[in-house]
């Protein structure tokens, strides 16, 4: 049987994120066709707030503006290896999974792993929105990339990618990368 396996955003018909809408319309457009369908809600990206980690380390910052806010990273790796399995299993049309790491955890924490793990003082700088908007325009990031990265953070100090669903670590078998993995593997790259 042939499947159609659409990436969205977890939760996507409730989930806050101004990316959401444009998610939100295509999988109401894709359950309606009639088509084979499995709607694959991916959570947070764990290398969003990793891949500059490096540069974190130097500067000893971590900024940000989802203040305590939990964020339920998953790797893209665990993600990729999650449609796999939906798109070469059998059964999997009609599902929706809200893919999430098993645990969720705070820019302030993943500042104080690098720490621990390089030996060096790295804090989280929380900045209002329109801080964390100007520090991002002027690294030289174009504007909707600024602007959905401040959006995405504001939904995180709300609590709106806090909860792990347990789907990634049922299709995976296994348990989701941990705090200390994904900053060991940031590091490194």
């Amino acid at each position: 049987m042939e499947l159609l396996a659409y990436t969205s955003v977890t939760d996507a018909p409730a989930n806050p994120r101004g990316l959401a809408g444009v998610h939100r319309d295509t999988e109401t457009a894709l359950t309606a066709s009639g088509l084979p369908v499995a709607l694959l809600g991916n959570g947070w990206y764990t290398e969003n707030h990793t891949g500059t980690l490096r540069d974190a380390v130097a500067r000893g910052v971590l900024a940000g503006s989802a203040g305590t806010g939990r964020i339920a990273f998953a790797s893209r790796a665990e993600l990729a290896e999650a449609a796999v399995r939906v798109l070469t299993l059998d059964g999997r049309a009609g599902r929706v999974y809200d893919l999430t790491g098993d645990t969720a955890w705070t820019l302030a924490e993943v500042a104080a792993e690098a720490a621990a793990q390089t030996g060096t003082p790295v804090a989280y700088e929380d900045l209002p929105p329109e801080a964390y908007r100007g520090l991002l325009t002027q690294v030289g990031l174009p504007a909707p990339a600024v602007e959905l990265i401040v959006d995405s953070d504001r939904c995180i100090a709300r609590g709106a990618l806090e909860h792990p669903t347990g789907d990634l670590r049922a299709l995976l078998g296994r348990p989701t990368e941990t705090l200390a993995a994904a900053v060991a593997r940031a590091l490194k790259e």
